[in-house]
């Protein structure tokens, strides 16, 4: 087994503890029995915000913890980041976004996202009940006013629940949890 496979078992265990902490006993349960090899490439896509990675990996290290970063620095270099293809429109979010799976079975999808610096996420939603874990501290709306979400504090959405993230002058990682409706990409809510 390469380090990628510990690397993303650490990853969910900090769900894990965060779930727990919030009483969020079913996703927990969900989480805790993913399994299978985590999904990798050979090679990253050349994609324009993962040159923002390094650096998003230290805000990890900064505001979360070293362990946490060196983890997730094995598992950045090989994810199979991706993005949304219905996002294209949005061209500045196209170059400052991507997201990889790392694990998923019918009903969970664990993954990153990266956002570049001075990203706008605009207001966006999908049927999939949604935890992130920011791994930096991000602006955030949850569908009232904007607020500075910390690094390391579990952010839930329900389905269909509005939301958007905005980056300042650092790239941010965060990790996400996907429940029930993983199939059905997010879709945004204003034109």
């Amino acid at each position: 087994m390469t380090a990628a496979g510990p690397a993303v078992d650490a990853l969910t265990a900090r769900f894990v503890a965060a779930l727990g902490r919030r009483g969020a006993m079913a996703e927990l349960m969900a989480v805790a029995s993913l399994g299978g090899a985590p999904q990798l490439v050979d090679t990253a896509p050349d994609l324009p915000v993962l040159a923002h990675l390094e650096d998003a990996l230290a805000r990890v290290g900064e505001e979360v913890d070293e362990q946490l970063r060196d983890a997730l620095a094995v598992v950045t270099k090989r994810a199979a980041w991706t993005r949304t293809a219905s996002y294209a429109d949005d061209e500045a979010l196209f170059a400052g976004y991507a997201h990889a799976p790392l694990r998923t079975d019918d009903d969970v999808v664990l993954g990153l996202v990266v956002l570049g610096p001075d990203v706008h996420y605009r207001a966006h939603h999908h049927p999939a009940e949604e935890y992130y874990l920011p791994l930096g501290t991000i602006g955030w709306d949850h569908g009232e006013e904007w607020v500075d979400e910390p690094a390391g504090e579990l952010v839930h959405h329900a389905p269909w629940q509005p939301h958007a993230m905005r980056t300042g002058e650092r790239p941010v990682l965060l990790a996400y949890l996907w429940f029930d409706e993983v199939d059905t990409p997010s879709a945004f809510v204003d034109p």
